[in-house]
């Protein structure tokens, strides 16, 4: 029976999903913990190589994959790998960018503490003092004036 690579990789071998396949050959991989966790409309590197190796098990050895259609699937699988690992860079960029905002913040908390502001309270009144010190509220810095804390997006001028 040979098997149509292309239309392998959108259906299900053999009527099971990969999951199911994983499950069915009694192994425990990350990628069927993973499917599991994801949602079943995801695919993995892992779940593509378990296709890829179940679609040349399941090949006619008479009519073999067309090398072109191969390579194609090897392309495929190479671009899926760069497209994992650029995402996986770009959340690793994003995570340091948010550690600086927040380090950031914190400095410049810092830096007005015993400086003259003024800041807009939850009502709209501007209150006007001296920064006595500076507080963490939910991973983020807040100055206090008059004894009562003020996040830094408040201060609305300094003297």
């Amino acid at each position: 029976m040979a098997v149509n690579p292309i239309s392998s990789l959108s259906t299900p071998v053999n009527g099971l999903s990969s999951a199911q396949t994983a499950a069915q050959s009694g192994t425990t991989s990350s990628s069927s913990a993973s499917a599991s966790q994801t949602g079943m409309n995801s695919l993995n590197e892992n779940d593509f190589m378990q296709l890829l190796v179940t679609q040349l098990q399941n090949q006619d050895p008479l009519n073999p994959v067309d090398n072109t259609q191969m390579l194609a699937q090897l392309a495929q699988f190479s671009a899926l790998e760069e497209m994992t690992q650029v995402a996986q860079t770009d959340v690793q960029v994003l995570n340091a960018v948010q550690n600086l905002e927040s380090e950031m913040s914190l400095l410049m908390a810092h830096s007005l503490i015993g400086a003259s502001v003024t800041v807009q309270d939850a009502s709209g009144n501007q209150v006007q003092g001296t920064v006595s010190s500076v507080t963490m509220n939910q991973g983020t810095p807040q100055i206090v004036v008059n004894g009562t804390s003020y996040p830094l997006t408040q201060v609305v001028g300094m003297a």
